[in-house]
């Protein structure tokens, strides 16, 4: 008793002695009983999506938001849920010659808000899209614009931008991020491919 048990068809732990839990003993014995401990081995997966190319900026104006996402797939069997983070490596978009477009700079920092970039600046940033699994529409918009959805910079630090607080089904929950840029109308943005790297992490709970 007290070791694993099994067969070509089951596999049973046991154990004996279990009228109470602690040592027993006599003058002649001692024998310690008690229960086994639960080991509860928790899985959680996250897909990893090609680069995106976001559309180009001709001048001044927006990256046409449309096509600017990707979509992370989180399979978890935790019982409670999981938190899906986003960080940068870098605050800011650069070029070859290392000219930036700035993070976006909400008017309340780490609150995602209606797109506004002022006319001598150029700035990038992110958008948990409305059709994300896991969304909250109260703090990221219920539209996939610059106008109707919230938007925040991507910081250089881990932000929670998602939680569920219970296992996901068999497929999994699709998190979906939109990317957006803009430069400004005053602003004289150099020629050039921006980039900057953002990597996202489910965590369980």
């Amino acid at each position: 008793m007290g070791e694993d048990s099994s067969s070509a068809h089951y596999n049973l732990n046991d154990t004996g002695g279990e009228v109470a839990t602690g040592d027993s003993t006599s003058a002649h014995y001692q024998n310690r009983a008690g229960y086994w401990a639960m080991v509860m081995d928790y899985h959680i997966s996250i897909s990893s999506p090609l680069d995106l190319a976001m559309s180009a900026i001709a001048g001044i104006g927006q990256s046409t938001v449309t096509n600017n996402y990707r979509t992370w797939t989180v399979i978890t069997d935790n019982a409670a849920g999981y938190s899906l983070y986003w960080r940068a490596d870098q605050a800011n978009m650069l070029n070859a010659n290392s000219d930036a477009m700035l993070a976006y700079t909400p008017v309340t920092p780490n609150v995602p808000e209606a797109w506004s970039v002022a006319a001598a600046t150029s700035e990038w940033g992110g958008h948990l899209g409305s059709t994300s699994t896991t969304v909250n529409t109260t703090t990221w918009g219920s539209a996939d614009t610059y106008a109707g959805g919230k938007w925040l910079n991507v910081a250089t630090s881990d932000y929670n931008i998602a939680t569920r607080v219970d296992e996901t089904s068999v497929g999994g929950d699709n998190e979906t991020i939109y990317f957006g840029a803009e430069v400004g109308a005053n602003k004289h943005q150099p020629s050039g491919t921006y980039s900057v790297n953002v990597t996202v992490t489910a965590v369980t709970l």
